[in-house]
């Protein structure tokens, strides 16, 4: 690693340590996203990390808004309705990126991908959590205690390798959700938790 890498990294480790203070303590922790195989999550369901920047929204994007956020909540009912029968269906079901729809454990954690920021997946010593890093600084979009996790296994199937790595978290409410996580320290992420079986 050369000396700009490791600068790097040990910054991107400061600003974890601050985001999780007082809350946890990071063992492990790469950049993490969502997978391209993932449907984009309800609007409502966006995060909205302070560390980001926020342009100015114009009249045009209120009216936009104003017009569209009802049509989200309207349709999220036929979405659930179509997530369900494709779980159905046994060889969609394991290719899909999430099981157990936007409200479960899972679908927070990938809705919780959803923004400008950077995003480092933390394994702490209590919990699993989500960092955003941004221009003003960083904190903690997403947590979970570590005893919610059921279970991690690497997705072979979904390539990606040696850059990155698909994951997929197993929670105990019957969720499982889809994260790549950028760089080699998927394997030390997988390590900290039980495998979890494919189903």
């Amino acid at each position: 690693m050369n000396d700009k890498a490791e600068q790097a990294a040990q910054e991107a480790r400061g600003q974890v340590e601050t985001a999780l203070a007082g809350v946890d303590q990071p063992v492990v922790f790469g950049p993490s996203q969502g997978t391209g195989r993932a449907k984009t999550p309800p609007r409502r369901r966006w995060p909205d990390p302070s560390v980001v920047r926020k342009p100015e929204k114009g009249l045009l994007d209120r009216l936009f808004l104003f017009v569209v956020v009802p049509v989200h909540h309207l349709t999220d009912p036929i979405g659930n309705f179509f997530d369900w029968l494709l779980d159905t269906v046994t060889f969609r079901r394991k290719r899909r990126a999430l099981h157990g729809g936007w409200g479960s454990t899972a679908g927070s954690l990938l809705a919780a991908h959803h923004t400008s920021a950077r995003r480092f997946l933390v394994v702490g010593r209590t919990g699993l959590h989500l960092v955003y890093l941004g221009e003003l600084g960083s904190e903690t979009g997403w947590s979970l205690p570590r005893e919610q996790v059921r279970g991690v296994e690497h997705l072979e199937w979904a390539g990606g390798m040696p850059r990155k790595a698909t994951l997929r978290f197993h929670f105990t409410d019957g969720s499982w959700g889809d994260v790549a996580v950028v760089g080699q320290t998927w394997q030390q992420m997988q390590s900290q938790f039980p495998a979890a079986a494919g189903k």
